[in-house]
């Protein structure tokens, strides 16, 4: 389970953000929804954490239980860095990508994605979201991709992430 999220890079969306605040967006994120990947194939209850540091970059942990609520604890941790408007990720010290936030209201929820829309995820930072926005955020992306293709996140009522 490698949550790869994510670059401030902003897009033509019109929820796409024109300032993100970098502390606003630190600390736990549930995942609600992604497009399915090889390295989440046994991921429930996804999460990810971003733990800024004193010289603006984050400490990355990804969470999810294995097959079922009840399953074996899997954590990857990575880094990420912000520069020129992108946070930069790196795991395992080899592996590196970006992600663009496609959507954030509020710093409650967000949408982040790689250009293509071949890896996406719709993230909370409750393991609910409301209704409404879900809604909001699934009709302007069926405006870029096959919506079909996403796979919602079985969660942990409990939030038992950390």
């Amino acid at each position: 389970m490698k949550f790869l999220f994510l670059t401030i890079f902003f897009s033509s969306s019109i929820f796409a953000n024109t300032l993100v605040d970098i502390k606003k967006f630190s600390g736990l994120w549930y995942e609600i929804a992604r497009i399915e990947n090889s390295f989440q194939t046994s991921c429930v209850a996804s999460s990810v954490e971003y733990k800024l540091q004193s010289d603006n970059t984050y400490d990355v942990y990804n969470r999810c239980f294995e097959n079922e609520l009840d399953g074996k604890l899997i954590e990857y941790n990575g880094f990420a860095k912000l520069e020129n408007n992108q946070l930069f990720m790196r795991y395992f010290f080899v592996f590196r990508t970006s992600y663009k936030i496609e959507y954030l209201n509020d710093y409650k929820t967000a949408v982040v994605s790689n250009d293509d829309y071949s890896n996406l995820w719709i993230m909370s930072r409750t393991p609910n979201i409301d209704k409404n926005e879900l809604e909001k955020i699934l009709n302007d992306l069926k405006n870029k991709m096959d919506i079909s293709k996403l796979v919602f996140t079985k969660l942990d009522p409990k939030g038992r992430y950390k």
